[in-house]
Formats: C-alpha cells, sequence, structure tokens
C-alpha cells in the first residue's frame, strides 16, 4: 500500500443540498483524482496561506467541478485548495519503478513510439557531448534519445537531445542556462556569475536558504530538460553513484524542488501512469499522450 495525495483547486463556492458544489480543477494525475468517499481534510490559500483543518466528503467529482458534504465548505472561498490523501494498492497504479532498460521500453510504449529495436538511431556523438557536460550520461536516456530524439512530452514536458534543431531544445546549451539559473538561487545575485560548480559550497548563501536539504558538497546537477511554465528537470549527480542510479529532480520556476525515486525513463514513465505524484507536473501529463517537437 500507499499513500496517493488528492487536491482540489477551487475556482468557486455554491451551496446545494447535498452540501457545496466547487467549480475548479482537480490536482494530480487523472488516475489520482479523488473519488466519492474519499475526504479532503485540509484547505488554504493557493500560496500555502491560511492553513485549516476541514472535513469534507466527495459526493461526485468530474474534471470541471466537484460537490463535497462535510464541515468546513462554508469557509471555502475562490483560490483556496483543498487536499487530502488516500490508501491505494501498488499494482493498481500502472508501470512502476523498473530496471532501465525495461522502464525505457515502456516510455516508448506508454507516447505511442515505434518500438526502439526497430528503430536505426540517430547516430549522437556521445563521447562529444558527454566531454562537455563532464559526465558520462545514463543508458537510459541515451538509448531513448538515439532512437527518438528530442521532442515535447504530452506538449509540457521538453526533452533535450544534442544538436537539436531547435536552441531550447538543445541539450548543452540548455544545460548551461540551467546551470546559471540554479547559480543564482543556490549563491544569490552576488555570487552568482562564472562558470564554478553548483556543488562547490564556497558560492552558497551562508544560510544555504534556496540550497535543498538533500544537495551535498561535491554533488552536481545536469539537466537534460524543462517544462513551458519554467520548471527545469536534472539529474542528481552524487560521487561514487552510477548514471544510471541518477535519480531525476525537478525544481519549478521558484525556489522549490521536488525529488523523484528513479532516473529518467523510470520517472517519465510513472509520471504519465500516475505512479509518481508531482505537484507541478502531474496536471498536465493526463493524456493522451504524445512525443513530438
Amino acid at each position: 500500500m500507499r499513500v496517493e495525495r488528492l487536491s482540489f483547486f477551487v475556482e468557486s463556492v455554491e451551496a446545494v443540498p447535498e452540501g457545496w458544489r466547487l467549480e475548479g480543477v482537480p490536482g494530480y494525475h487523472p488516475i489520482n483524482w479523488a473519488r466519492p468517499g474519499d475526504r479532503f481534510d485540509q484547505a488554504c490559500r493557493e500560496n500555502g496561506g491560511d492553513a485549516r483543518d476541514v472535513a469534507l466528503v466527495v459526493v461526485e467529482l468530474s474534471e470541471s467541478c466537484t460537490v463535497v458534504r462535510g464541515t468546513g465548505g462554508d469557509l471555502l472561498r475562490s483560490d483556496d485548495i483543498i487536499s487530502g490523501e488516500r490508501l491505494t494498492d501498488d499494482s493498481d497504479a500502472g508501470v512502476g519503478l523498473l530496471p532501465w532498460r525495461d522502464a525505457t521500453e515502456s516510455l516508448a510504449a506508454i507516447l505511442g513510439l515505434t518500438p526502439l529495436d526497430g528503430r536505426s538511431g540517430t547516430g549522437f556523438d556521445w563521447s562529444s557531448v558527454e566531454r562537455e557536460l563532464g559526465a558520462v550520461l545514463p543508458p537510459d536516456y541515451k538509448r531513448f534519445v538515439d532512437g527518438y530524439g528530442a521532442g515535447l512530452v504530452d506538449g509540457h514536458i521538453t526533452v533535450c537531445a544534442p544538436d537539436a534543431p531547435h536552441d531550447w531544445a538543445d541539450l548543452v546549451p540548455h544545460n548551461t542556462w540551467a546551470q546559471q539559473c540554479v547559480r543564482l538561487d543556490f549563491a544569490g545575485p552576488e555570487k552568482h556569475a562564472g562558470d564554478w560548480p553548483v556543488g562547490d559550497p564556497t558560492y552558497w548563501t551562508p544560510d544555504r536558504e534556496y540550497v535543498p536539504s538533500w544537495f551535498e558538497p561535491g554533488d552536481e546537477l545536469i539537466s537534460w530538460g524543462h517544462t513551458g511554465n519554467g520548471d527545469l528537470l536534472f539529474w542528481h549527480v552524487e560521487p561514487g553513484t552510477a548514471a544510471s542510479d541518477w535519480p531525476v529532480v525537478m525544481k519549478e520556476e521558484g525556489p522549490y524542488w521536488e525529488q523523484y525515486p528513479a532516473g529518467f525513463s523510470s520517472t517519465l514513465a510513472s509520471l504519465l501512469t500516475g505512479k509518481i505524484q508531482s505537484k507541478y507536473l502531474s496536471h498536465w501529463l493526463g493524456g493522451p499522450h504524445s512525443y513530438r517537437l
């Protein structure tokens, strides 16, 4: 069993005989939407402020509204978020966190792509790219990109590749830009300039205000993608860890990060099936699934 998070973004509130009808949008992937009988137990403003307890049971829910009953609905306002949890069986969640080769094949199938075994490959010069990035990249990412090149997952997540036809999808220039963004957060506006590794703590702000707690001196970040909202996707590179075991992390446009317990292919496959929940990505990845520039 595992815990699934539930949420609903409230746009308007109307009292009805059953309780309250809330117009708005469910959070997360459709497989993670609340169902009749599920409970919301917290409410807050969109910025996280004014947190308060509620006890609301879902009567019905669609992609644009929910009806709830219980206590606390009379205090809900537009721009509130209500949230809760439920326990679910892992077997109900689709693709799990698979070995990299299986996960890459599963990712391609979920996206409706020609099987990798039937692809001739792109012929990227990975040795040249890896010299520029200073690391040998994960094999699942190289296998996927060799087969399909750069693209947009569900029109939202850009997967970068070497020598992509658009600058915003070109792996090395994108990583250079992403590193600059992270340096600004880690070091602040006074010390962010230059080409220093983000794992060098001598540049970090004294209180490491925007350095995530899981990031240690000597670690690195290599960015393989981004979203139309300005979110950045990285591998978290820890010294001595094989590239196939690098987990994916995401930095949203502001200071917040998410960690995922898997690499490139398994993370994307699990986000697309709702196995992994993301506060920032899941809402955009409900399908129909696609991969194209």
